[in-house]
């Protein structure tokens, strides 16, 4: 194995276990306003279709903006005061940083970000992260993953995405990557994602797909 090929992360719900954290932030200022928000609504609405939960509060412009910053500043909160990485997956970085470029392609912001990684120990594995503030257009969109292949300096064909979302997969594929479905604990399994290379389950299980991606 060489550094002639790479692996872009996604970031939530891959390396850290976020997601329900995002959600409760919106659910919990959303409910403030009065309007009830349900997982179920977060799956479709959020991570499959790539639109902001708050969209159920129809409110626009000024007050929209404000009910942003609100929800911004509850998940920098909840991060806070979580422990987030998702078992074994400090450690898989490590190990794939000895033979492959890690990159990591999230739609966090750098505020969340640098929370989330503040203490994870995982930014010491990976060559560079690309933010929310370091592309145009989000997930499903394939802005972020094609800033990713660029700073790893190869060809789409030779990086793999691994991701947990339908708009996530969408994006990876529209960018011209192969895609590993990671559903760690089972959480997600389910989704509709189409074709993608493989899928996995727990750290083990996605060590296993990637070596096998390596010797293809």
């Amino acid at each position: 194995m060489d550094k002639n090929r790479a692996i872009l992360w996604d970031n939530d719900g891959v390396l850290v276990d976020t997601e329900k954290w995002f959600f409760e932030a919106n659910r919990l200022e959303l409910a403030a306003i009065g309007v009830t928000a349900t997982w179920a609504q977060f799956e479709e609405i959020n991570q499959k279709h790539g639109v902001s939960l708050l969209s159920l509060s129809r409110l626009e412009g000024k007050e929209l903006r404000a009910l942003y910053t609100r929800r911004d500043a509850r998940y920098s909160e909840l991060l806070r005061t979580e422990q987030l990485a998702i078992p074994g997956m400090l450690e898989l970085l490590e190990r794939m940083k000895e033979h492959l470029t890690n990159g990591i392609v999230t739609a966090s912001r750098r505020e969340h970000f640098d929370i989330i990684h503040g203490q994870s120990g995982m930014l010491e594995h990976v060559d560079f992260a690309v933010v929310r503030e370091d592309y145009p257009r989000a997930k499903p969109y394939p802005d972020g993953y094609l800033a990713g292949i660029e700073r790893a300096g190869l060809a789409a064909r030779y990086c793999i995405a691994v991701e947990d979302s339908p708009r996530g997969i969408d994006a990876a594929r529209a960018a011209g990557l192969e895609c590993v479905l990671f559903t760690p604990a089972g959480v997600g399994a389910d989704r509709d994602v189409g074709e993608v290379f493989a899928q996995a389950g727990s750290a083990e299980e996605l060590e296993e797909v990637l070596r096998q991606w390596i010797r293809e």
